[in-house]
């Protein structure tokens, strides 16, 4: 049975290329989502500086499964969905601890990333801010202004290109380690698990997935987040489905990560 965040299957606007022999696909509603999530952008360059970080930090993501996927010799493709990404493996992996280093893998790119940009921007003279929402860490870069100064508009760009890779790079990346399904966290827990009990491992994760996605979409009415509520919400409702199919179903479908 489908899940509300699996990925449609219609090719329909499809963008495809192959980067370092690696497939990558990328939906149309990829970029529908991009935009929507960038939609409190009050210019359009700060827009599409946001679409831009989106597009190649998800990338790199994905690009970091498929690096951990080639070190246990399985070769996988990348999709770039309204829901994220997917790194999406040829074969199945042997077992629980090649799953979730495969899990970590991803975000591990991300953190990487979000460390050079930092690195960077201290570097250039940039103020680094650590910050707390909903209970995860996240930074921020500012310009180091003398007093009767006003930044330029390049600066001003510089300084959202910064923030926003920082923001995907390191804040979603904590987001992702959430062990909510079909984020990479869930897919660490369910390995977790599965490695302790093999049978109703992945069943347990799943219960453990719709609780802490509910969770947080109460922290995120608290907050006022309508996109932090909707996106648990639904998150919750597609590990309710899942649970749902493994009470009926023998096998398991192919993951992606």
């Amino acid at each position: 049975m489908p899940t509300l965040t699996d990925c449609p299957q219609s090719n329909a606007g499809e963008w495809s290329f192959r980067i370092f022999g690696v497939p990558v696909h990328v939906k149309f509603w990829f970029w529908a989502a991009c935009l929507l999530t960038g939609a409190n952008q009050e210019e359009t360059s700060a827009i599409l500086i946001w679409v831009a970080v989106c597009f190649g930090s998800i990338l790199l993501h994905e690009l970091g499964h498929v690096c951990a996927f080639r070190l246990f010799g399985a070769e996988a493709e990348v999709v770039l969905y309204g829901w994220g990404g997917l790194a999406i493996p040829r074969r199945g992996l042997r077992g629980p601890w090649e799953r979730l280093a495969v899990s970590l893998a991803g975000p591990a790119a991300g953190f990487c990333a979000a460390g050079l940009v930092a690195a960077a921007a201290w570097y250039a003279g940039a103020r680094i801010h650590l910050g707390w929402y909903l209970f995860l860490p996240w930074l921020r870069a500012f310009p180091t202004v003398a007093a009767g100064a006003t930044p330029g508009t390049s600066s001003y760009l510089w300084y959202i290109l910064l923030n926003d890779l920082l923001f995907v790079n390191l804040y979603w990346g904590l987001v992702n380690l959430l062990p909510v399904y079909p984020l990479d966290g869930g897919q660490a827990s369910g390995a977790l698990f599965e490695q302790s009990n093999p049978l109703g491992g992945r069943r347990k994760s799943l219960i453990l997935s719709a609780a802490v996605a509910v969770a947080i979409a109460l922290a995120g009415i608290l907050q006022k987040s309508g996109y932090i509520v909707v996106l648990f919400a639904v998150l919750a409702a597609s590990s309710l489905q899942a649970l749902e199919a493994e009470r009926t179903r023998p096998g398991r479908s192919p993951q992606g990560w």
